[in-house]
């Protein structure tokens, strides 16, 4: 009955919504083509013309392409990220595609693609500058969808000196993963050619081949390695790793049926997920304005949002599924979920394996109604805050160690207690009252147990796929996993029961409390614990530097409220009035 309320009132308010459902799932490509290194002595011909040939080839056999030319180390990130958004957002069945031309080079069995805005001298300045492959793949991997193209171009040399790689060309081969096909413009560790005409061999032959109908992918990828090989006299070979599983697939149709519907081509990619919305178009460099995902930007502070915001803790005191709980008061303010009110023994019992002495002694705490930040606060937000003319005085940026690190959909790091603080100031201004502010340290635990006793919301282990930490140790027995090494983009990694993303791990997250030795004392309604002149805050969460042990729902820190770190970040929470 709540839910058919919200959604009646939901289409009175904001207008009837124009679907469409073609029958066929999406298909979702990312072009990328990089000739106009900035470093001298870098330029290649041919990758941008390459793009722009497998832009017009994808489009006509039914994808939806983001096309990106020269793109720089901040662009290519962003539309990786977005491509990730792109394919979650399609669901199970969209089929995606990755398609990069350029400079790629590997070191010590990694594949770095190297933006157009590198300046490297050696295998070092690489790892700081240029977007890994793997990193990429991951945003497909949690994405979900079943089938998966990365078409590398990307061997034509290895532009760093001689004395300064450890390889002599070409990229590593990528272990085969289900649902995924790569393709790899020449075999994995030797080197392709840009091509003397107006396109490389490779992406002449993959272009006439792909629109063929009744090919299989697999056929696809392999009539391309004959041609190649033969058009080169054998002095480069194409190769790929298929892990497709399931129905076989055609670009342009299997079986004699009809071939997908063209689609146009988009020379601006959407913008990147949580936060950032200004984006670059490829085709004349000029800043345009693009909405995330194709959505409608979320409406200013008016009586509409007020009413939005009453449903959603309507929907949270009601048991109403996450969809129902969210909210945003603003155009600039955080996505929020509104919590039910309740109760739970905070701390861990002794029995929790690798337990602190300052988890206890644990007591029955009483949370009232509150919403917090669907995810960590993003640089995106900080950057909005500080263009404003609020967080005066931040000074995160600067203490942080790249560029990298700040691309607008991570979360924000090496912010202080004091600049959250200020952030929150600022969200303040934006709204009615001043009902943002930081989640109390019973808040915090309360939300990131989502109900759970267990040494995580996840139950008595953590996974790499749950959460970003470092997953190479385990606990509790739990499988080993990878480690990202750096934060990860926020809302990542899956949401918690109650809606909200990386509660464990990724970045630890500023409270309001003073930070205290124990619980002891502490009973009822849980409220913030402050003491005068307090210049120690408590932390919690643990972040992406952590073992298992410390990414704990009931791990405690502090940390000077002046002090900056890595892995320290920080959400918000909003009262309900």
């Amino acid at each position: 009955m709540l839910r058919t309320v919200l959604t009646l009132f939901l289409c009175l308010m904001l207008g009837p919504l124009a679907l469409a459902d073609s029958g066929d799932p999406p298909r979702y490509a990312l072009i990328i083509g990089n000739s106009s290194y900035q470093q001298s002595g870098w330029q290649l011909a041919n990758p941008a013309r390459d793009a722009r040939l497998m832009a017009d080839t994808l489009g006509k056999v039914g994808f939806s392409v983001d096309l990106v030319l020269n793109g720089t180390e901040d662009e290519m990130e962003r539309a990786f990220a977005s491509h990730g958004a792109r394919l979650k957002a399609g669901g199970p069945a969209t089929i995606g595609l990755i398609y990069y031309a350029g400079h790629g080079v590997q070191s010590q069995g990694l594949n770095y693609l190297v933006p157009v805005d590198a300046n490297a001298r050696s295998e070092q300045d690489i790892w700081r500058q240029a977007p890994r492959l793997g990193d990429a793949l991951r945003y497909v991997e949690h994405a979900g969808n079943a089938v998966n193209f990365v078409i590398l171009d990307a061997c034509r040399d290895n532009p760093l000196p001689s004395a300064t790689r450890s390889a002599a060309g070409g990229l590593a081969e990528v272990k085969p993963a289900r649902g995924l096909l790569i393709s790899y413009s020449t075999a994995p560790g030797y080197v392709a050619y840009d091509g003397e005409g107006g396109n490389s061999t490779f992406a002449l032959a993959l272009a006439e081949t792909i629109g063929q109908q009744n090919l299989i992918a697999e056929q696809v990828f392999k009539r391309v390695a004959d041609r190649v090989n033969q058009s080169t006299n054998g002095l480069q070979t194409p190769f790929y790793n298929s892990g497709l599983t399931g129905a076989d697939f055609c670009f342009a149709g299997c079986n004699g049926g009809a071939a997908p519907q063209p689609v146009p081509v988009s020379t601006s990619p959407q913008s990147p997920p949580y936060g950032a919305r200004n984006s670059v178009s490829r085709s004349t460099g000029e800043t345009a304005e693009t909405s995330s995902g194709g959505e409608t930007p979320p409406p200013a502070f008016t009586e509409v949002s007020t009413l939005l915001r009453n449903a959603a803790f309507m929907a949270a005191e009601a048991g109403g599924d996450v969809s129902e709980r969210k909210f945003r008061d603003c155009t600039n303010c955080p996505e929020m979920v509104a919590l039910p009110g309740g109760e739970f023994m905070m701390g861990s019992p002794e029995t929790e394996k690798e337990r602190k002495d300052n988890e206890g002694p644990q007591w029955r705490a009483t949370i009232e109604s509150f919403a917090a930040s669907a995810t960590e606060i993003t640089w995106g937000q900080i950057n909005t805050c500080i263009a404003a003319g609020g967080c005066t005085g931040n000074e995160a940026s600067t203490e942080t160690r790249s560029d990298q690190w700040q691309q607008p959909a991570l979360p924000v790091i090496n912010i202080t207690w004091v600049e959250a603080k200020a952030y929150i100031d600022w969200l303040n201004t934006l709204v009615e009252g001043e009902p943002y502010r930081l989640l109390s340290e019973a808040e915090w635990e309360y939300a990131a147990r989502a109900g759970t006793t267990t040494p995580f919301n996840t139950g008595e282990t953590l996974t790499d796929t749950q959460a970003n930490f470092n997953a190479t140790r385990s606990y509790n027995d739990s499988p080993r996993g990878s480690w990202p090494r750096r934060p990860m983009p926020a809302g990542y990694y899956p949401a918690n029961a109650f809606g909200l993303h990386e509660m464990h791990g990724n970045v630890a997250e500023w409270v309001a409390d003073c930070s205290v030795r124990s619980y002891l004392g502490r009973f009822g309604a849980a409220t913030v614990y402050d003491e005068r002149n307090c210049r120690t805050r408590a932390v919690r969460g643990g972040s992406w530097e952590k073992v298992p042990s410390y990414v704990r729902s009931a791990i405690r820190d502090g940390f000077p409220d002046t002090g900056r770190d890595d892995g320290i970040g920080f959400r918000v929470a909003r009262d309900r009035e």
